[in-house]
Parts: C-alpha cells; sequence; structure tokens
C-alpha cells in the first residue's frame, strides 16, 4: 500500500464526511472570494487535523493525510452548474500544511 492509500484510508478512518464537505467548500471557495474565504479554510484545515490528532494520528501522518484530503477535494466536491471548478491547491498546498504543523503542535508547548 502506497503513502497516498494510507493516508486516503487514514483521512477515511479519522476524519468525518462533515468535516471534509465543510474542508472542500472551503478550499474552493478560497479561488473565487480569496481573502475572506481562507480563514473559513483555516478553520476547516484546523478541524481536520483535530480530527487526526484526536485519532491518535502521529504528526508525519497527519501531514500526508491533510495532502490526500486536498488532493482528493476535487474528488468530493463540484460546485453547482460548474463544469470546470477553479482550484488553487497547488498555490495554498504550503499554507495548508504550515496551518496544519501549527494547529497539530500548538497545546504542546
Amino acid at each position: 500500500m502506497s503513502q497516498m492509500e494510507i493516508a486516503r484510508a487514514t483521512v477515511a478512518n479519522c476524519i468525518s464526511l462533515e468535516t471534509t464537505q465543510q474542508f472542500d467548500v472551503a478550499l474552493h471557495d478560497a479561488v473565487v472570494t480569496s481573502a475572506p474565504r481562507m480563514a473559513d479554510l483555516r478553520a476547516a484545515v484546523c478541524q481536520c487535523v483535530a480530527s487526526l490528532k484526536n485519532a491518535n494520528v502521529g504528526p508525519v501522518q497527519m501531514i500526508l493525510a491533510i495532502k490526500a484530503c486536498a488532493l482528493d477535494s476535487a474528488i468530493r466536491y463540484r460546485p453547482p452548474h460548474d463544469k470546470y471548478p477553479a482550484s488553487n491547491l497547488e498555490t495554498l498546498m504550503d499554507q495548508i500544511v504550515k496551518w496544519s504543523i501549527g494547529e497539530y503542535y500548538k497545546n504542546d508547548s
């Protein structure tokens, strides 16, 4: 099983469908409305990380799971009446990972 398959299984086992849907909407809305939606995206990322941390997922697997969640977002979420939804995932992935690491370790100091 590849690292990405393990990461996707971790997402499926540790993050609720409702939480991934919030992540999907926030990620794809960020490209449409820019800065105001970044706070929503960050909140959605932090909620996913909290789910993973509560499931005792380690930091490396957490990062891989968040990346898998983001990559699969385009598959799970398609805005209504949008044949070719825009995505700025490549641009946002580094920021998503930074937020994830910060959230994962925020109470460990």
